[in-house]
C-alpha cells in the first residue's frame, strides 16, 4: 500500500510546487506600478511634504503646518488627478506612515497610511529627515560669529553619529515603504529626498558654518540620499535627489533661494522651502512620473 500511494502523492507535491512556483513569478508582474493616467495621487510624508511656510489656511494650523501651495498641491495641479489626498504633517516620522497616530498641537492624527486608497496610481513620499534627526548633527557645527571653523569634517566621534543615524534613518524608511507598496501595489512611489537647503559654502549668519563644513554637511545629505535610494529602489519606486537637484539655490543665493535661512522666522520654517522651492520640488516629481 506504501509504493501503491507513492505515485499519486508525488504527483500532488509536483503539482503543488509548480502551483507555488508560478504565483510567485507572477506575483512581481501583477504588482508593477502602471503607468499614470490620472488615477488618485496621495502625498505622504513631513514638513518637506506640508509645506512648512506660512499661509492663513485651515490646513496650516490644524497642527500639521499643511501650507496651501505645498509640493503636492502644485504636482497634483500638473497630474490633474481624478482624486487628490494630502496626508503630510510636519514632524512626522515613518512610523506615522504606517502604524502609529502622530500627536500634534492640533489632536492626533491617523498613520497616514490608512488615508491611502488601494486604487492609487501615484504616491509621494518625503520622510527621514525627522528618524536621522539630522539638526542634531548640524547643531554641533554652528559658528557662532564669522571666519570661524568648528571643524566637524575632522572629527571621528561625529563621523560614527552620522553613520549611526543614516542607518537607523533607513531601517525605520524601508518597512514604512513597504507598507506603503503593500497597500498600493499599483502605485508609482515617489520618494522626495533631503537637504538642498546647504550649498558648497557657509553665508553667516544664514547659512552658519564654514565653508569646508558646510561641504562637509552637504556630504551627509547625499549620504542619507543613498540611504533613502536604497529603501526606494526595494519597492520599485523612484527617487528625486533634491539635494543635488537644488544645488546654487540654497540661502545664500539672494536672489533665486529655494529654502529659508537659519533666521527664517516668518515665511517658513528654518531650513524648508520657500514657496519658489515647493515648485521647483513639485517640478522633479513631475520629471519623475512615469507616464
Amino acid at each position: 500500500m506504501v509504493r501503491g500511494g507513492f505515485r499519486p502523492l508525488v504527483a500532488v507535491l509536483i503539482t503543488a510546487f509548480v502551483t507555488a512556483l508560478v504565483a510567485a513569478t507572477a506575483s512581481p508582474a501583477q504588482a508593477a506600478p502602471v503607468r499614470y493616467t490620472g488615477g488618485p495621487y496621495v502625498a505622504m510624508g513631513d514638513s518637506r511634504a506640508s509645506g512648512g511656510f506660512f499661509t492663513p489656511t485651515p490646513g496650516y494650523f490644524d497642527g500639521c503646518k499643511r501650507s496651501a501651495l505645498n509640493y503636492p498641491k502644485y504636482v497634483a495641479a500638473m497630474t490633474l488627478p481624478r482624486r487628490f489626498v494630502d496626508t503630510s504633517c510636519a514632524g512626522a516620522q515613518s512610523a506615522h506612515l504606517y502604524r502609529a497616530a502622530q500627536h500634534t498641537p492640533g489632536g492626533a492624527k491617523t498613520a497616514q497610511l490608512n488615508l491611502v486608497p488601494r486604487d492609487a496610481q501615484l504616491i509621494t513620499v518625503s520622510i527621514g529627515g525627522n528618524d536621522m534627526q539630522w539638526a542634531a548633527i548640524l547643531s554641533q557645527c554652528k559658528i557662532r560669529q564669522p571666519l570661524t571653523d568648528r571643524n566637524c569634517r575632522h572629527n571621528p566621534r561625529l563621523e560614527n553619529e552620522v553613520r549611526w543615524r543614516v542607518q537607523r534613518m533607513e531601517d525605520r524608511v524601508t518597512p514604512a515603504l513597504r507598507a506603503i507598496r503593500n497597500k498600493a501595489p499599483r502605485a508609482q512611489i515617489i520618494v522626495v529626498g533631503l537637504g538642498g537647503f546647504i550649498g558648497n559654502s557657509g553665508c553667516w549668519p544664514l547659512i552658519p558654518l564654514s565653508d569646508p563644513d558646510a561641504r562637509w554637511m552637504r556630504n551627509v545629505f547625499h549620504r542619507a540620499n543613498d540611504a533613502l535610494l536604497r529603501a526606494t529602489t526595494k519597492v520599485e519606486g523612484r527617487f528625486v535627489d533634491a539635494n543635488r537637484g537644488s544645488l546654487g539655490h540654497d540661502p545664500c543665493n539672494l536672489i533665486a533661494p529655494w529654502y529659508e535661512s537659519a533666521l527664517s522666522n516668518r515665511i517658513a520654517l528654518p531650513y524648508h522651502v520657500n514657496q519658489a522651492g515647493a515648485l521647483a520640488l513639485a517640478m522633479m516629481v513631475n520629471g519623475a512620473i512615469r507616464r
